[in-house]
C-alpha cells in the first residue's frame, strides 16, 4: 500500500505543511522537513486502519519554489 502526501511551504506562516492525496484526511504542518517527515509517520496509525497493512509506502511529493539571483544580469 501506498499513500502519497503533498508538501508545500507557507511562506506566510514559515512552515511546512502537508495534504495526503485520497481519503485519508491527512493534514499537518511543522518547521522543519524532518520534524513533518516524522509527525507524518506519527499521525498515520490514528487515520489509517492499518490491521491488515504490514508496511505502508509513504511518498512526499515536496513543493518548493527557490528564486536563484543571476549575478551576470547586473552587468
Amino acid at each position: 500500500m501506498k499513500l502519497v502526501v503533498d508538501v508545500r511551504w507557507d511562506n506566510e506562516a514559515s512552515v511546512w505543511y502537508a495534504i495526503s492525496r485520497g481519503k485519508t484526511g491527512l493534514a499537518t504542518e511543522s518547521e522543519s522537513l524532518d520534524d513533518l517527515r516524522q509527525r507524518i509517520l506519527a499521525v498515520l496509525p490514528d487515520l489509517l486502519d492499518l490491521e491488515d497493512v504490514e508496511e505502508l509506502d509513504v511518498e512526499l511529493v515536496v513543493h518548493d519554489i527557490s528564486t536563484a539571483s543571476n549575478p551576470l544580469a547586473a552587468e
